[in-house]
């Protein structure tokens, strides 16, 4: 079992630092957007990225899970009629679509981005149609388990991202209408880079209807869930903006985007999580293994919500060269981190329910939980921003996270029965109740988050959260480290 899970640890890692990376780009940013542009305008921005999103989503259609879950569990001469069939369909599928944006760009811009300056949602659909074509080769990486060519293109992302916002931004004084030039330049570089690659594997002979077919009856009942996943984003800024204005979009999509690192931590683990539970497969004696990786997975999660909690306020205001992290009139969207961020730990949990529907290949599932989670998500927006604003925003996705978490527990539970090791998982839950309880009673100054920050790994350790045969494992590991550095030194 630690072998496997060492194996699991060592791709999340890598996975999560790719993944990271590509999303890098955005956090990385955020003093120049924060600091350069009004609310207004990083509420188009923000607006743009959800598009972005969910449309990727959309313009997948579940093919990718589909080819993934194909390629992992087929010989090499199917692999590349499946790889053939599925890059040719999205190859069609998003030329399509970028000629659909650009005929009636007049007509989409002024609705899903709140201005006429029609530029802007022509540039966001052609991203969009390249960023398909060139995360298919990344979909491979993670398939035949490469994760460092994986992280090379997230380098490339996010390096020429950074790169170019500077440069249009700062220097060419552009805009907004810079930000998503940056964005195009760099997608079509990453599409040409890829080229080789899909060269190399693509036989156009080899593409086949009966091929493509197969994928879909699995994939396409993934569609839904992907774009109710979506609507979780996109429902809330939407709302937000029919219900107050670009502004509230602009403070409410800053204070998101950092409680989102807890969802890159997330999908860093899914990346390497879903290709391991596959391979791992639906028997019996895998399911201990997935236990104890769910009590590791929550702890780690619960320990980042933590940190978020009681350091994001010190993280905003942050400075360097005399410029805050955040522009100051963006320093309220921290009341918004602690509820995004622990939304995506039960997405985190949620997650960790699909080995059942995978193996047992009832992805419909998948579907209605996201369905319902995005109909809740709609419905406690609605209820709530009139009261809270922003806040009440983002309370009401975490609510719709724990419903989506629960209703795929129950599935999974009679799909495949998992016995979790509910002693940890309450240990872990009552640490971050503890700690949240002291923190809203307490002075915020800095010992007593140093002390409710250590409390955390202590009070676990306190009460019997490691095993004793997992201590002697770490005491072990920690013994031998020193003794190989010394030996490669030698």
């Amino acid at each position: 079992m630690q072998k496997e899970i060492l194996s699991l640890s060592k791709n999340t890692l890598i996975y999560g630092l790719g993944h990271i990376l590509a999303r890098a780009v955005t956090f990385l940013l955020l003093p120049l957007y924060t600091n350069v542009f009004t609310p207004d305008e990083y509420g188009i921005i923000s607006l743009a990225y959800v598009i972005m999103g969910f449309m990727s989503v959309v313009m997948h259609y579940g093919l990718d899970a589909a080819l993934m879950k194909r390629y992992i569990q087929s010989d090499l001469t199917e692999k590349t009629i499946y790889f053939s069939s599925a890059w040719v369909s999205f190859f069609i599928t998003s030329i399509l679509f970028g000629m659909i944006i650009t005929l009636f760009r007049k007509f989409f811009s002024p609705i899903l981005l709140g201005t006429n300056d029609d530029r802007l949602i022509l540039l966001v659909g052609w991203i969009i149609a390249l960023d398909v074509m060139w995360s298919i080769p990344q979909l491979i990486f993670r398939a035949e388990d490469k994760p460092f060519a994986y992280i090379v293109f997230s380098l490339i992302n996010v390096i020429g991202s950074l790169l170019l916002n500077i440069l249009f931004v700062l220097q060419f004084k552009m805009g907004v209408y810079g930000v998503l030039l940056s964005n195009f330049i760099i997608s079509t570089i990453l599409f040409i880079v890829t080229i080789p690659f899909i060269y190399n594997r693509i036989n156009f002979k080899k593409a086949s209807i009966y091929s493509w077919r197969k994928m879909m009856k699995f994939g396409l009942p993934l569609l839904p869930s992907g774009v109710f996943a979506m609507m979780m984003e996109l429902a809330d800024r939407y709302i937000l903006k029919q219900m107050t204005d670009l502004y509230t979009v602009g403070i409410y999509s800053s204070g998101y985007k950092l409680g989102m690192l807890m969802m890159l931590i997330v999908m860093g683990f899914n990346m390497a999580w879903q290709p391991f539970f596959l391979k791992m497969g639906g028997e019996n004696e895998y399911k201990p293994l997935y236990a104890r990786i769910n009590s590791y997975v929550f702890a780690l999660l619960g320990f980042i919500w933590v940190i978020l909690l009681l350091w994001v306020d010190n993280i905003v205001r942050m400075k360097f060269g005399g410029i805050s992290l955040y522009g100051e009139q963006y320093w309220s969207s921290t009341l918004i981190v602690p509820w995004i961020s622990l939304g995506y730990v039960f997405y985190g949990l949620y997650l960790m329910q699909l080995p059942g529907v995978f193996h047992q290949e009832k992805s419909l599932w998948i579907a209605i939980s996201r369905a319902i989670g995005a109909i809740s998500n709609i419905i406690f927006n609605l209820y709530l921003i009139p009261i809270y604003g922003g806040q009440g925003a983002a309370i009401a996705t975490c609510i719709s996270f724990i419903i989506m978490f629960i209703i795929m527990f129950m599935v999974n539970s009679r799909l495949f029965p998992i016995s979790y090791e509910w002693g940890r998982i309450i240990r872990i839950m009552f640490t971050m109740g503890i700690i949240s309880f002291l923190y809203y009673i307490s002075s915020h100054d800095y010992t007593n988050k140093f002390i409710l920050t250590l409390y955390y790994p202590f009070a676990l350790l306190l009460t019997g959260f490691l095993y004793k045969s997992e201590i002697k494992i770490i005491k072990k590991t920690i013994n031998i480290w020193p003794k190989e550095q010394k030996r490669q030194h030698s």
